[in-house]
């Protein structure tokens, strides 16, 4: 057991026991060489970033394709923001790509492409099981959002989109589904972007590292809106792209997320540490 002090209290805690990660404020110079240290990492190991990109892009298609298949286009909006709100799992091998090139080791596929089962994987999992349940949650609040104003029946796109520019109902479900849609990604945003790279990169409970993440995030609350928008305006235009552009906006978001949990979080004390 060790000891920690509140006031003239001393409380017994577990040997094990991991402090929540103390969080640094952030300047915009902050974000800005993020942004470049990601690029930096994506030129150096162009390969593992394409594949990573690749993969999530033809996931996504995947996606759309199946909502298509089944009568279900009002559901692509709330598919999509769904789907960004895996972005921070998605890019666990980009973090470790990043985190090696940081340590001065070398980059080796199988750890890279299974770094989800670093320090045993089941914190990670449950972080992505987490997400999982999250997107599910969203893709249920928006049928509902749809069913409250235009019934149970699904819709053809063209005639979605004419009920939503033509009347005020359709205005007011527009709004709804922004509102909510944004609310969720932003709680979900605050409680992932850090989390997941903490995961990877210390050996702590997942409730540790989102804590750890929301801290931060509040603490710079105004940068990291701004950086989420960001993330979500590119990720957006890739998307409108046929989602070919995540091939290569993926892996520099990815690997400057890495490096702005670097500088709002710290890194591993561990010295040699794989």
């Amino acid at each position: 057991m060790v000891a920690f002090h509140e006031g003239e209290r001393i409380l017994p805690l577990p040997a094990d026991y991991v402090p929540v990660p103390t969080a640094r404020r952030l300047t915009n110079h902050d974000l800005q060489e993020a942004l470049a240290d990601g690029w930096a990492d994506f030129k150096a190991a162009p390969t593992y970033g394409l594949a990573f990109g690749g993969i999530y892009a033809l996931l996504g298609l995947g996606g759309l394709l199946a909502l298509t298949m089944l009568d279900q286009p009002h559901l692509m909006f709330p598919a999509i923001t769904g789907f960004l709100l895996f972005g921070p799992f998605a890019a666990l091998g980009l973090y470790d790509i990043s985190r090696r090139r940081q340590l001065g080791r070398p980059v080796e596929p199988l750890k890279v492409f299974f770094a989800f089962r670093r320090h045993g994987g089941s914190q990670i999992g449950m972080l992505g099981l987490f997400l999982v349940f999250a997107t599910i949650a969203w893709l249920k609040i928006a049928t509902l959002i749809y069913a409250l104003y235009f019934g149970p029946a699904p819709m053809e796109m063209a005639q979605l989109w004419a009920a939503v520019t033509g009347s005020f109902a359709g205005l007011r479900f527009a709004a709804t589904g922004i509102i909510a849609g944004g609310l969720i990604a932003t709680t979900i945003f605050a409680l992932s972007v850090f989390s997941v790279p903490m995961l990877l990169d210390r050996d702590v409970d997942v409730v540790t590292a989102i804590l750890a993440s929301l801290r931060a995030v509040l603490l710079n609350l105004p940068l990291m809106l701004a950086w989420g928008a960001m993330v979500a305006v590119v990720i957006g235009f890739s998307i409108a792209a046929g989602l070919l552009a995540l091939i290569v906006t993926l892996p520099w978001l990815g690997h400057a997320t890495w490096h702005l949990y670097v500088r709002a979080l710290g890194r591993t004390p561990v010295p040699g540490a794989e």
